[in-house]
């Protein structure tokens, strides 16, 4: 077997393409994004996705492997082997799944190697990459089962290639993530239904027995598989629709991490800033988060008062909703939208004028956009590259052309928006939820 398998690697057409997988496996890693270097959730589920792209070609090899003998003519030969069928058929699927994998190997060690510097203690989270590996390993099994029974050289592959990443995307349960947060977490039971679903295919596809076909004229006499074969797949095929129809009953695959799951990192830029905590696996954010927080401190204007600190989102969830920060696909200014809103409140408390005073609302969107660029500490146009936000065109607007004020007048034109928000001094209420 093992000679076999040598064999089978040496002659597979995944030789040729590997150094096209790994330009592939780099390039979707590298070109989708890059705020994942140094946080260890988002680069697993960089170094995962990639399987969504892999898998197609891995697919349409492992067709064309499968089907190879029926190609050449040698179905009377294999049925003359001295080795069961699906032994040779293991070999082959093995071999595929070998070059599948290394070249996936080598795309989550480049992650972990590029995040290594900013990361921290930790590595790549398990889960996500056990999510992988089944999504390549269901891709390899299609492709395989497909191509013994309809060995074509080129339709079956194609079609094996396109149908499984189109059905990937469109299942009702997904087998892959696009984003890795680490307020959340990867649940044990749905991954574990995922690979079993997968090992029970990959089963199904070395030992189901063939179909009959004829061969120049003739039907080829057909061997009967051994009683213990034909019930390794047939329970394959019970075990695979089991994982399948238990999937969306097992729930999602992401729930809520509980900030007691770790302890959250804290720091302040001086003593008089406050206090910005972060999950660990976010410590590359820090020195940015604790700077805005320290430039919020220092705003000049008498009544702003600032929280004496500030959590990331996921560390404080309370019944009521979370207040804390997000950091959203690496971008900060989703950070100072938070923590703008915190101060807002701290200083004004709930603000909720009548729906026809359109000026007070206007004001409090002013107000709310001057202090996340006091928060940023850049050009407004700077701040806002990158972030996408609609309805805030007129507020974008008017507060980026505060910010560039100078100091007097824009004292003055605060004190102006302010009292367009206290209105009659019955607009604001004391936020119940501090």
């Amino acid at each position: 077997m093992l000679n076999a398998y040598r064999i089978e690697l040496r002659r597979s057409p995944l030789l040729t393409a590997f150094p096209v997988m790994i330009a592939v496996d780099l390039l979707v890693l590298f070109g989708r994004s890059r705020y994942w270097i140094g946080v260890w959730p988002e680069a697993s589920v960089a170094a995962q996705i990639v399987t969504l792209f892999l898998g197609p070609v891995l697919a349409g090899v492992s067709a064309w492997q499968a089907g190879r003998s029926s190609r050449a003519g040698m179905p009377e030969f294999l049925l003359a082997a001295a080795r069961p069928g699906w032994r040779i058929e293991a070999v082959r699927l093995a071999a595929t799944l070998t070059l599948g994998f290394l070249a996936y190997g080598i795309g989550c060690l480049t992650a972990a190697a590029v995040s290594l510097g900013d990361a921290g203690p930790g590595f790549l989270w398990p889960s996500y990459l056990l999510l992988g590996a089944s999504t390549l390993i269901i891709f390899a099994s299609v492709g395989h089962l497909a191509g013994r029974w309809w060995p074509s050289a080129a339709f079956t592959p194609v079609v094996c290639a396109l149908g499984c990443f189109i059905s990937m995307l469109s299942l009702p349960f997904k087998f892959n993530v696009l984003a890795g947060p680490p307020d959340t977490y990867m649940r044990p039971l749905p991954v574990a239904l995922r690979l079993l679903c997968a090992l029970a295919l990959a089963t199904l596809a070395v030992t189901a027995p063939p179909l009959r076909r004829k061969n120049a004229g003739r039907q080829i006499p057909r061997r009967e598989l051994p009683r213990h074969v034909r019930g390794v797949a047939v329970g394959s095929v019970v075990l695979a629709l089991t994982a399948l129809a238990a999937a969306p009953a097992a729930g999602e695959l992401r729930v809520e991490r509980p900030a007691t799951a770790t302890t959250p990192l804290c720091d302040r830029a001086d003593e008089n800033s406050p206090r910005v905590c972060v999950w660990p696996e976010h410590r590359k954010y820090l020195p940015e988060l604790t700077r805005m927080a320290q430039l919020l401190e220092q705003a000049d204007q008498p009544w702003i008062q600032v929280p004496a600190e500030f959590h990331e989102f996921g560390l404080r969830r309370t019944d009521l909703g979370d207040r804390g920060f997000d950091i959203a696909e690496g971008h900060v200014r989703t950070a100072a939208i938070a923590m703008a809103d915190q101060v807002f409140t701290e200083s004004f408390g709930r603000c909720r004028p009548p729906q026809d005073e359109r000026r007070a609302w206007q004001a409090m969107d002013n107000i709310h956009l001057w202090l996340e660029y006091e928060a940023m500490g850049q050009d407004p146009a700077v701040a806002d590259e990158g972030l996408h936000v609609e309805g805030v065109t007129t507020a974008q607007r008017d507060a980026a052309k505060a910010a560039r004020m100078p100091d007097a007048e824009q004292r003055k034109w605060v004190e102006q928006e302010r009292g367009q928000v206290m209105g009659e001094g019955s607009w604001c209420r004391p936020d119940e939820r501090r």
